[in-house]
């Protein structure tokens, strides 16, 4: 008896497996496109894949899942700020032929989204390009001025949150560097009309191997040179002096002094109170478990020559005017 069901069942089973297979497909395709109009392009890719497997090689499911997946990086690549590859992707949406009209009209509305936020972006960070160019030239009063407008921007303008991080460093390198500023500046101008009793007190350094010069306070000790010659440090108990040279373009024959400055802002991990670059030389100082740290470099194409001067933050008042003075007698290095 069951020889003779058995044929049927087959038949049967030949017959309806194909019609569920094509339902699912239909099913699937037809969430996918659901799920497009929620803008929920994840979830529609997953359908149009079930649909491919339903259904190898049909050219719907394939150009809807296409079509999702960019959708897809475009909205993640907004969400991480990411403008430019959003913008490919949008791009690539709206010129294929192929699109849900309704798709290519979501796609063309996204597209004006990432080019008014990544043109807000644009503007703000010119505006802190520019808050840094005032910092380098000390110009404080108005460098803060532009971040207050930039604060109320980040107040307004919720595309640009993710500056927030940033834009408060930078205040309050400002903040920092111009209290400095007040304190340092009287004490320059007060250590220059000193010049005859500076002469007094401090005493010349040459460095023979790469001819860089300065003036340190008499009284210093001097550790013993090193066999290289490259350079000397001068200290006591609270002050310490160490100035030395080396050539540049060694291992990259493509050095710039940027290189350099941001090798040293990557290396500091406090803030930063004061920072200036030029072409040819740049100024960190930041204080460093209860000691202030001043470090100037100088740079050219043969070689760069670097001081480095620390002492007790609270004795600022001393020693502010003397780093002051080496800073304004010291003679880089030109020799090759």
């Amino acid at each position: 008896m069951y020889k003779h069901i058995s044929l049927p069942l087959i038949l049967l089973c030949l017959f309806v497996l194909p019609s569920c297979s094509s339902h699912e497909y239909q099913d699937a395709l037809d969430k996918g496109i659901e799920s497009l109009g929620k803008r929920d392009y994840h979830q529609a890719a997953i359908q149009f894949e079930l649909a491919l497997k339903k259904k190898n090689g049909d050219e719907d499911a394939s150009s809807y899942l296409e079509q999702a997946n960019y959708m897809d990086e475009a909205v993640s690549a907004y969400e991480e700020k990411e403008y430019g590859a959003s913008l490919e992707s949008l791009n690539t949406v709206i010129a294929n032929k192929g699109t849900l009209k309704t798709l290519q009209t979501e796609a063309e509305k996204l597209k004006a989204e990432v080019l008014a936020d990544q043109e807000t972006a644009s503007s703000f960070e010119d505006t802190m390009k520019v808050v840094k160019e005032l910092m380098a030239k000390e110009n404080y009063s108005v460098a803060r001025k532009k971040l207050r407008l930039l604060e109320k921007r980040l107040e307004s303008e919720d595309s640009l949150s993710s500056y927030q991080p940033e834009l408060a460093k930078l205040t309050k390198q400002v903040d920092l560097a111009s209290k400095e500023q007040e304190v340092t500046q009287p004490e320059v101008k007060k250590t220059l009309e000193k010049s005859d009793e500076q002469r007094d007190s401090y005493q010349l350094y040459e460095n023979g191997r790469y001819g860089f010069s300065m003036y340190y306070p008499k009284g210093l000790r001097m550790d013993p040179p090193p066999t290289n010659g490259d350079g000397a440090r001068f200290f006591n108990d609270q002050f310490e002096i160490t100035a030395y040279a080396s050539h540049t373009n060694v291992i990259n024959d493509e050095e710039t002094i940027e290189m350099y400055y941001e090798n040293d802002l990557n290396s500091i991990t406090e803030e930063i109170a004061y920072q200036r670059i030029t072409e040819d030389w740049y100024v960190l100082s930041y204080e460093e478990n209860g000691k202030i740290i001043y470090k100037k470099f100088y740079f050219n194409d043969q070689v760069g020559t670097t001081f480095v001067i620390s002492y007790p933050a609270s004795e600022q008042e001393k020693y502010g005017p003397i780093t002051s003075h080496i800073a304004e007698t010291f003679t880089p290095s030109t020799n090759s």
